[in-house]
């Protein structure tokens, strides 16, 4: 039950984040690349920080859970949504495709830590 929950927890907050593309912080709007670039960073800060919060007071499967749900929604989401279905982008300037392939690389490398942690786990048990 634990890694449904956290598997749900981690899809939920990505998918909040990552599809916040037309909205708008405060009236601003992300028009130049630094600014697209900044807003990235501000949302990679606060997956962080939720990172940090789920391995410092949750279960570890809980954690290893939010990792792979992470990792398996950006890496879907990019492949299926961007790419396939073209209904949006990560951002709408040129550094997207950059930034989409590197995010569907951490989301498969997410996915495999993930697995190999808990599988460690349920061996040491």
């Amino acid at each position: 039950m634990k890694r449904w929950i956290a598997f749900l927890v981690g899809v939920l907050f990505v998918d909040f984040f990552f599809h916040s593309g037309h909205s708008f912080a405060f009236g601003f709007k992300a028009e130049t690349l630094i600014e697209r670039l900044s807003a990235l960073l501000f949302v990679l800060v606060i997956t962080l920080f939720f990172y940090y919060i789920c391995y410092k007071f949750f279960a570890r499967s809980f954690f290893n859970g939010v990792i792979f749900a992470s990792g398996f929604f950006a890496s879907f989401d990019i492949i299926v949504v961007h790419w396939i279905f073209q209904l949006h982008r990560l951002t709408y300037g040129p550094e997207a495709l950059i930034i989409e392939v590197l995010l569907v690389l951490v989301g498969v490398a997410m996915i495999i830590y993930a697995m190999m942690q808990e599988k460690r786990e349920w061996k040491s048990v």
